[in-house]
């Protein structure tokens, strides 16, 4: 009796055990680089194999420069890595838009493009802007050669703070197995980094136009 109680003891401890960690592990961000006032963290993936990436910095620019950037689509292919071209499908409202871009991949790899539909949210409490991004495969159909890419998920979070504004960016994609999951998530860290880099450089010289 004391035996079968032991066990069952045993047996709960390890399943409570076994939950905690693989919460632990789904929740846990690792820090995967931190230079030039850039953050990047990575975690293991609810929706796939690729890891999730969230970026964070701060830009002396106030909120509203930072959205402008995000709807100047035209210009997304001088600050958004690999980006060949970007434009407006359809404009839903002033707060809502779908888009497509076209990205260029390393020979012999095929091009890659994206329709997203964006959504800002100005009306969160305080001074927080979100603008969320996602995924619409199926809103147009083939770009010639290019691979769509059927998951997306985007989140901007943009606070204003001491003058300026804290960005915050958690970013999952899914390119269908075109490019080997191992190697996408090498770039886990060096993609979200270089768009946060490349952003700020491009804002930072508008503004002083």
């Amino acid at each position: 009796m004391h035996k079968v109680k032991w066990l069952s003891g045993l047996m709960l401890g390890i399943v409570v055990l076994s939950s905690f960690r693989t919460i632990n592990e789904k929740d846990d961000w690792k820090l995967g680089e931190d230079k030039n006032g850039i953050k990047i963290y990575t975690k293991k993936s609810e929706q796939g194999k690729i890891r999730t990436s969230r970026a964070e910095m701060f830009l002396d620019v106030p909120p509203a420069k930072v959205v402008e950037a995000l709807l100047d689509f035209n210009s997304y292919s001088k600050w958004f890595p690999s980006c060949m071209e970007a434009k407006i499908l359809k404009r839903v409202s002033d707060d809502e838009f779908i888009s497509h871009l076209i990205y260029k991949t390393p020979w012999p790899l095929p091009n890659l493009d994206c329709v997203q539909r964006m959504v800002i949210d100005r009306k969160a409490t305080g001074d927080t802007t979100f603008i969320r991004v996602k995924a619409e495969p199926n809103y147009i159909g083939p770009s010639g050669t290019c691979v769509r890419v059927k998951q997306m998920q985007d989140t901007w979070q943009i606070v204003a703070v001491n003058g300026g504004s804290m960005l915050s960016n958690v970013y999952y994609t899914d390119m269908g197995g075109i490019i080997p999951y191992w190697l996408a998530n090498t770039q886990s860290v060096e993609i979200p980094y270089n768009i946060f880099h490349n952003m700020r450089d491009f804002i930072k010289g508008k503004s002083k136009k």
